[in-house]
């Protein structure tokens, strides 16, 4: 064997140690998105086994064909008949992913958050950074969690959720290294052919994992384990299209890695798909036809579709490498096993975990009651509210419970201190303002008693008459009017008659006494009546007036009045003054009905407004995939139709876990 074609030995620094020209038995195994391992057997006395120490870095060949980069991990000594040899075991660079971890709890992901994303967070992680990301052919958004897991584990969880075939390839002819996560071939590429480059063929059948419905089950125990009803339109299970060629072949499926309902499915589908129908496999001994023809179609590669046809057992499939073995890279026999399905992708890494001594350290959460109590005045103007919090890492919210109390305004003291001074009032603008119009109608006073009144008494005073012309006015009465005679007493010694003749105005005529009998004749008089005063002279004296009881009644009419107000202001004066504080517990209103919003969401209360028990989780604000918005506060506002004093307790019932924060 020639030299060039030999193991080299390189240190950590990736520096070449040596060539392993007695290196013997040179052997590999390249597993499909698994972990590739290589051996090979030196003698005991071969002084290049100081090179071979534990995690050099050895790179195998097979003929003209570079195969990969490993590290040494064990060594096996034996001697047999005084002759010794050393096998030793080697796994791939990728392995160099083991000796980081990711402490503690990480999340990245989600929406905005890509795969190259995820990726490379991981990769951030090298102490030493020994890989980078090349190429990547998926963008999804899926959310990822880790705690305290290895990089390689965390690395190869990244595209279990998605449903497309993926690959994971290597280029170790640089470095750093470089890592591709691409998509599987599709295509034909290779084939195995009885008589052509098949020396024997074994076929296995195995419909023991068959399944046709799948149950997949989340972060969390009992009620509070996550499932996927929320995204698969409220059934817990994924069925297969072949459920009507096999039956309902039913299993769960439990990851608690798992927290997103979303990522679970995706994973949960692309494993269904690969369960749904029997496992078939087949190991090919072949013959290695591309170290001669270095045609591409001979050449056999972990993950490449390969046509196997065997017409002597009826043979005639077209399925993917998943594992190339070669014991021997001088000999040209090599093994092939193919696949209709993977059967455990995940094994390889499993035995990884358990090899570096990292177990499943999942918490798996805990029921947590909380009650936030709350107590403050409110109006329909200033509600009263407060805000609660629900952490990122909250499992699940399983009863949000509110307990109201409405209860009489409250304060605590009265008057306060005040400065004084002079307040110029606004200026009114005046106008004439008309008054309601009255009914009017009849006012009845009250009755009088009644009662004799008594006047002043007055000085005796003399009164003259206005002097006037004289005049004479003659009278005449014929014979044939009537006459009448009235005699009156007038001053003594004096009589005084007043005569009436019917037709003229009477007159009167002064005697002295005496008495006469005559018979007059229509006859008339003629009397001239000079210009004279009289004096007349009343006495002092008094008057009595004599009220009887009576009573006054007053008619108003309908009527209106008008008010003009003149514009105007007012110059109100304070003094400087203060006012001492009354201390004590003063109490208002009563609010007579409320209404309740959570996070701007109206409360629907029950029909008998009872205000001890209301269910609040259905008006809380959701995330993605219509569960309750995590590491967010949320906004609980009760509003009053009047001054009054509010009592409130929220009652929280949920499922959390021990990540996130800190230990104080």
């Amino acid at each position: 064997m020639s030299t060039v074609n030999m193991p080299r030995v390189y240190n950590q620094q990736m520096e070449l140690e040596g060539i392993l020209e007695m290196a013997r038995s040179v052997g590999y195994k390249q597993v499909y998105n698994g972990l590739w391992t290589a051996n090979f057997t030196l003698p005991a006395d071969d002084p290049k086994n100081e090179l071979c120490k534990s995690f050099n870095y050895i790179e195998i060949y097979d003929e003209r064909r570079r195969i990969e980069l490993f590290r040494i991990v064990g060594n096996t000594l034996t001697r047999e008949q005084g002759r010794g040899y050393i096998v030793y075991e080697c796994e791939h660079v990728i392995t160099t992913l083991l000796d980081n971890v990711l402490f503690m709890y990480h999340q990245i992901g989600n929406i905005g958050v890509f795969t190259r994303e995820v990726m490379e967070y991981v990769l951030s992680f090298q102490s030493v950074t020994n890989w980078t990301l090349g190429r990547c052919e998926f963008n999804h958004q899926f959310l990822y969690k880790w705690e305290s897991d290895n990089l390689l584990a965390a690395l190869f969880s990244i595209p279990k959720p998605f449903t497309d075939e993926w690959h994971f390839t290597y280029d170790t002819s640089v470095y750093p290294w470089v890592i591709n996560l691409v998509r599987a071939d599709a295509e034909l590429s290779c084939e195995i052919r009885h008589g052509k480059n098949m020396q024997g063929i074994e076929r296995q059948i195995d419909a023991t994992n068959l399944v046709t419905r799948l149950i997949p089950l989340g972060y969390g125990e009992g009620i509070n384990q996550l499932t996927i009803e929320s995204v698969n339109g409220g059934r817990n299970f994924l069925e297969a299209d072949t459920v009507s060629i096999w039956g309902v072949k039913e299993t769960i499926w439990t990851d608690r890695r798992f927290e997103d309902a979303e990522n679970m499915k995706s994973t949960a589908q692309a494993m269904l798909d690969r369960l749904k129908m029997p496992w078939i496999c087949y190991t090919v001994n072949s013959i290695d036809l591309f170290k001669k023809t270095m045609q591409d179609f001979d050449k056999f590669q972990e993950g490449r579709i390969v046509r196997v046809i065997d017409k002597q057992d009826g043979i005639n499939v077209d399925t993917r490498i998943v594992e190339i073995s070669k014991p021997d890279v001088t000999k040209a026999g090599i093994s092939v096993t193919i696949e209709n399905q993977n059967r455990n992708v995940a094994g390889s890494i499993a035995a990884l975990q358990e090899r570096a001594r990292i177990n499943d350290t999942y918490a798996q959460g805990f029921e947590t009651h909380s009650m936030v109590p709350f107590l403050d005045n409110a109006d329909p103007q200033n509600p009263a509210f407060f805000e609660f919090y629900i952490p990122q890492d909250m499992v699940n919210v399983n009863e949000v419970i509110l307990r109201i109390q409405i209860l009489r305004f409250r304060a605590y003291s009265r008057a306060v201190r005040g400065g004084g001074g002079t307040t110029q009032s606004t200026t009114s603008g005046g106008g004439t303002t008309a008054t309601s119009s009255s009914g009017g109608g009849t006012t009845q006073s009250t009755t009088d008693g009644g009662a004799t009144t008594q006047t002043t008494t007055q000085q005796q005073q003399q009164t003259p008459t206005t002097s006037q012309e004289a005049q004479q006015t003659p009278t005449t009465t014929t014979a044939s009017e009537s006459v009448s005679v009235t005699t009156i007493q007038a001053l003594p010694g004096h009589t005084i008659l007043s005569t009436n003749t019917g037709g003229e105005p009477p007159h009167i005529h002064m005697v002295q006494n005496h008495s006469h009998f005559l018979q007059v004749n229509g006859h008339s008089h003629s009397v001239t009546i000079p210009s004279h005063s009289h004096t007349v002279t009343i006495p002092a004296h008094e008057h009595s007036v004599t009220i009887p009881n009576h009573s006054h009644s007053v008619t108003v009419p309908n009527h209106s009045h008008a008010v003009t107000i003149e514009a105007h202001s007012h110059n109100v004066t304070i003094p400087d003054h203060t006012h001492e504080i009354e201390f004590g517990i003063f109490q208002g209103t009563t609010a007579q009905s409320i209404s309740i919003r959570v996070d701007n969401n109206t409360v629907l209360l029950p029909p008998d407004q009872n205000l001890d028990h209301i269910d609040a989780r259905p008006f809380l604000r959701t995330g993605s995939g219509g569960r309750i918005a995590r590491g967010n506060w949320h906004r609980l506002e009760i509003v009053p139709d009047q001054m009054t004093r509010i009592a409130a307790w929220l009652f929280l019932r949920f499922t959390t876990n021990s990540r996130g924060g800190g230990i104080f």
